[in-house]
This record gives C-alpha cells, sequence and structure tokens, in this order.
C-alpha cells in the first residue's frame, strides 16, 4: 500500500467508525459462514516466557488467558475491529449486530445479537452485555480494557443496552466495542470484584472451550454451540514456549503453525527452508516506548524524575541499530517523539514533530547523525545543570573527546568521572523486560550499552518469571524504565489515551489499564476530553481533534513520560502446511497477529488444506 493511500484511509478513521455506529454495517463486515470442513490440530503461540497456571480470568490482566493473548478464544468482544483498517469495512458485528450514539456522544446504544450460546448451552443476552460493563463500573481494577467511567449503570431494554457517560465517547469504541469480552452474568455477578479470582474452567461464547490442561500446553476444543458454526480447526494448542528462539524450532520443524513474536533471522530461519509453505508479514501496529515510572521515588532509579533527563535518554538511543539489530529490521526506528506512527503522522501532519527524533543517537554536536541540527544529550544536560563526564567540554555544548557507547570509558556508578553529574548524583536506571523476548531483551541491552558511554549508568534487569512476572510489576509501577509495546489502536486516540490518561490508574501504583508511567498531566487530560468530545462527522469536530492531537504530541515530546523508539510490528508468522487464508500484505483482512482481540475472526476464516 502506497503512503497516498495510507493517508487517505488514516484521514478517515474517526470519520468512518462514528459514521458507521448510526448507520447499518456493511454485508461485507457480518461474520463469514462457516466451513462444514474440519482440519487438523492448529498449534499457535504469541507470547513465550510464561508460567502456564491455570487461570483463564479475563478481568485479570495477569492471568494466562491475557498473557498468552488467547481470551478471545474463549470470550468475545461486541465488534472485531481491525486495528489497521480504519475504514468502516473495519468493523465487523460479533456479539453486536450495531450501535449508535445519542445525547452528543455521552450514550451508546449497543443492539444484541440475538441466538448466541454460551459454551455450557445457555443463552447469551442483553443482560450478560450489561452485567460485563456493570462489572467495569463498580469495580476499576476489573476494567482491563479502559471502558470510560459510566454515570450510571447500563440499562437493558429488549436486546439493546445503553451505556451512559459523563462526557462524550466517540473516540472509545476500541475500547467499548472492540476490546471488552462478553462474560456471562452468572458466572461473574456485579457485587463481587472478578479480577482477583481464578478461573480454572471457563465458560463463553467464542469458537473453542478448553479441552485439557497442563504446564506444557493448553489445547482448545470447538465451542459446540458457536454462532458460527463449526470452526474449522478440530483443536488449537498453545504450547508453552519458553523464548522466541524455542518458538523459531518449533517452527522449522513443523511443530508449530502461527506464531506472534520476534524470530530472529526469520527469512534465513523460517522462509527460507520452504519459501511454499513458510510465511511471514510483519504489519506495523503500533509504537514501541520506553517507559518511565515516574510515580514518587521512580521505582529507585536517579535522575528520570526530571524531564530534561528523560529527553536526554531518548536522544541517546540509537533507534537505526535497535531496529536493524534488535529487531532483525522488521520493526522500523521512531521518528517522531509525539508517538504517532506513520500512517497517522500522514493523516495529521506536524512540521514541529515530523522526523524530530534523530536516526542515530545525538549525544554531542559533533557525534550527532548528519544533517542533525536538534539537540543533544549534551545540549540538553548541560542546560540543565548537570557537569559533563570528563573530556566533554566545558559547558560550551562542544567537544573535542566523543561519547564511547559500548566502549570501555563508560558510566557504570565505579567512576564518576564517566558520569553526568548534578548535586552530586549520577543518572542512574535499569531497564527492566524478560530475557526470554529475545528481542527487547538485545534492545535492552543496546540502549544500556549506548547510554553507559554517553554517561549514564544504565543497566539491565531481567525478569526471570517471563511475561506475568514483568506485567504484574508493570501494573503496580514495580520497575525504573521498561520497553513496552505500544496499545495499537485504529485511531490515534487509543495509543494516546493509553499513554497519558491517569484517570485509568485506579490507585497509586495501580496503573493496569494504561499509563504505566503514571503520568499526570492536567493537559494532557484536558487535550484528551477534547479529543474524545470531538464529533468526527463534522467539520468542527474533525479540527478540535486536530488541535488535540497536536497538543498531546507536544506533550509526549516534551515531557517524554514514554521514549517512542520503534514502529511495533504485528508479529505474524505462518505455515500454510495445514491452513490457507491468513491475513496478509496481499490479503489484509484483519491485524494479523495472534493476538486478541482478532483471534477468533482470523481462525474462523481459515480453510483445511486438502490431504
Amino acid at each position: 500500500m502506497n503512503l497516498g493511500k495510507i493517508a487517505v484511509l488514516a484521514a478517515g478513521v474517526a470519520l468512518g467508525v462514528a459514521a458507521c455506529g448510526s448507520t447499518s454495517t456493511p454485508t461485507s463486515s457480518s461474520p463469514s459462514t462457516s466451513t462444514t470442513k474440519v482440519g487438523p490440530a492448529l498449534t499457535e503461540e504469541a507470547t513465550t516466557g510464561t508460567t502456564f497456571v491455570q487461570d483463564f480470568n479475563p478481568y485479570d490482566p495477569s492471568s494466562l488467558a491475557n498473557g498468552l493473548n488467547m481470551t478471545s478464544l474463549i470470550y468475545e468482544p461486541l465488534y472485531e475491529i481491525d486495528a489497521l483498517n480504519p475504514a468502516p469495512s473495519g468493523m465487523h458485528p460479533w456479539m453486536a449486530t450495531g450501535y449508535s450514539f445519542g445525547t452528543g456522544g455521552t450514550t451508546l446504544n449497543i443492539t444484541v445479537r440475538s441466538g448466541v450460546k454460551f459454551s455450557d448451552g445457555s443463552t447469551m443476552t442483553a443482560t450478560d452485555v450489561a452485567n460485563t460493563f456493570a462489572i467495569m463500573k463498580a469495580f476499576p481494577a476489573a476494567d482491563y480494557s479502559g471502558v470510560p467511567a459510566q454515570s450510571v449503570a447500563p440499562t437493558v431494554s429488549g436486546n439493546t443496552v445503553t451505556l451512559t457517560f459523563a462526557t462524550p465517547q466517540y473516540t472509545n469504541l476500541w475500547s467499548i466495542l472492540g476490546s471488552t469480552y462478553i462474560t456471562q452474568a452468572s458466572a461473574f455477578p456485579v457485587g463481587t470484584d472478578p479480577s482477583k479470582e481464578t478461573v480454572a474452567n471457563p465458560v463463553g461464547t467464542g469458537p473453542f472451550m478448553l479441552d485439557s490442561f497442563s504446564t506444557q500446553a493448553v489445547k482448545f476444543k470447538p465451542n459446540p454451540h458457536f454462532f458460527e458454526g463449526t470452526p474449522p480447526e478440530s483443536e488449537i494448542v498453545v504450547p508453552n514456549e519458553a523464548t522466541n528462539n524455542a518458538a523459531t524450532e518449533a517452527l522449522d520443524n513443523g511443530t508449530l503453525d502461527w506464531a506472534g513474536n520476534e524470530i530472529p533471522s526469520v527469512v534465513a530461519n523460517y522462509i527460507d527452508l520452504n519459501p511454499n509453505t513458510n510465511h511471514v508479514w510483519y504489519a506495523s501496529g503500533n509504537t514501541v516506548t520506553l517507559d518511565f515510572n515516574l510515580a514518587s521515588g521512580n521505582g529507585g532509579a536517579l535522575g528520570i524524575g526530571d524531564q530534561a533527563v528523560r529527553q536526554a535518554v531518548s536522544l541517546g538511543i540509537d533507534r537505526g541499530t535497535l531496529s536493524s539489530i534488535g529487531e532483525s529490521g522488521y520493526e522500523a526506528a521512531a521518528t517522531s517523539a509525539g508517538g504517532l506512527n506513520p500512517a497517522q503522522q500522514a493523516a495529521y501532519p506536524s512540521s514541529t514533530y515530523a522526523n524530530d527524533l534523530p536516526a542515530d543517537s545525538a549525544a554531542t554536536p559533533s557525534s550527532a547523525p548528519a544533517g542533525w541540527s536538534g539537540p543533544t544529550v549534551q545540549s540538553v544536560l548541560e542546560a540543565d545543570g548537570y557537569a559533563p563526564p570528563t573530556g566533554w567540554g566545558t559547558g560550551t555544548s562542544t567537544t573535542t573527546e566523543e561519547p564511547d557507547p559500548g566502549g570501555t570509558v563508560v558510566c557504570d556508578g565505579s567512576n564518576l568521572a564517566n558520569c553526568w553529574t548534578k548535586g552530586g548524583q549520577i543518572i542512574k536506571f535499569t531497564i527492566w523486560d524478560p530475557e526470554a523476548f529475545s528481542d527487547y531483551w538485545a534492545d535492552a541491552q543496546e540502549i544500556a550499552s549506548e547510554l553507559q558511554g554517553e554517561g549514564m549508568d544504565v543497566s539491565t534487569d531481567n525478569a526471570s518469571g517471563g511475561y506475568s512476572q514483568w506485567q504484574d510489576a508493570m501494573n503496580v509501577g514495580n520497575f525504573q524504565t521498561a520497553l513496552h509495546w505500544g496499545a495499537g489502536g485504529n485511531i490515534p486516540f487509543v495509543q494516546l489515551q493509553n499513554w497519558l490518561d491517569y484517570s485509568d490508574c485506579t490507585a497509586p501504583l495501580s496503573c493496569a489499564a494504561g499509563d504505566y508511567a503514571e503520568f499526570q498531566s492536567s493537559a494532557a487530560a484536558t487535550a484528551l476530553q477534547q479529543y474524545e468530545g470531538a464529533d468526527p462527522t463534522t467539520s468542527a469536530g474533525q479540527a478540535t481533534i486536530a488541535s488535540a492531537i497536536q497538543a498531546l504530541e507536544g506533550i509526549m515530546a516534551t515531557d517524554v513520560p514514554y521514549a517512542p523508539v520503534l514502529y511495533g510490528a504485528d508479529w505474524n508468522v505462518y505455515s500454510t502446511l495445514h491452513y490457507t487464508g491468513w491475513p496478509s500484505a496481499s490479503n489484509p483482512y484483519m491485524d494479523p497477529s495472534p493476538d486478541n482481540p482478532e483471534l477468533p475472526y482470523i481462525l474462523m476464516q481459515l480453510k483445511p488444506v486438502a490431504s
């Protein structure tokens, strides 16, 4: 797809989605008719290095179901929304058949699909939908998808559920319709906080239901009551892959059909082994950031509470090296500190924030990339009162001695002469990520090496317990910095709100729904409110949206609670040995990763290969 078309599509994001809500959904967006042919077991994995514990609680972000991105096999959203398609065709009715806004966008009327059954044979009704949102209203800790605060409890009239909010919610369809999973009211009564429960035997409306569990693999069998009929796959197997390298081996030997993580040297290690069946499509769907812990005490880090230090850290990162080495060229280097991905930048161009990040590290004026005329690590820290490492000049922002990223003259806490200092304090922090995430771990090590050579004491900290330990720590502010993928979404609001909306935190050190940095900004809150209150079907609303995006980009670029590092790939490595019909660059019908919430939609499009 050329950039011109991307810009046109992205520009229609808000208009297309909002318009879809007040009109009948195109027939092409309706669920597909299920095939009657059933193929062999399909083995897939989305996340490596996860400890297998039998817990399929959709309300707990750290449950196994959420950790392995398999929640939507069991529980389903109201709409399947393609994060890569901003047009109305990207809105697929699922547990709902339609929606409309009222009262200036503060009420959302949802038409619940009739004839849907849970896997135990009971009927799903509008009461189950209302109960799901009532739980999120009553227990903020259970609001894993970031549904905005509801001003009154959901109401039911026939098969219509009405949600009421204090402010317009034109921008929050992704959270409300696309990533909230409908649960059985009898299994999750509204009077009990479900986020703390363990769900060993889940009941949902999804195409599959739990068949067996072990610490080595989880197996799912078809749900005989699924509203679309029998799934094409006779079984879904989710194995316990310890590392990305282990997933590569499983792909190579044919025991893994679909992988949702970075595979090192994927062409040589997988595609070239059998180009007829081995494929990859890495669509860019989010912005990867270095998240700073801005809660009180900064998790024990030194210096990162100072926005100038965060700016300097961002300037000191060699994003080009991260892209080419850590990500094997499959995730592009971030170019804008504002956080928008390339398609969104094309839709909402800004001369201020376009290409305001250096391609390589900009430690000093003389070591910055050719043509870079912006600030450097040195200019920012000197202006903030930091004394430079020995040899870095005398406060004039000039130097005859280069920084030594990856070399021997480094700031590692043992030699203050090699460190930036202010009032006797150095800049010191760890980057917290699981070693099992081989790409993020390589990126973290590269960043630490670069910044040590640029006068900051930076090290890596392995989340040896894998995803669950890592995400649990992020949720409660038990980290200093961390590389983390963005929220994605089909409009800029989704990621910007996930990063900058402190109201998603239920309390200090409790930010499971987003804003892991615990960044608090009244300016960000105002801009987000303006954005979500703008009717995208009007020219005035579109102008308000553009202005709000500019303001939010400015906050990201200036305050740097999150430093954009890469444009995250929606990892998607797949085999056509057993199944065809996968989303691909030539058939991009859905965000392609084996992740929530698109997992059931993709699985229902596949066709078994004739034996």
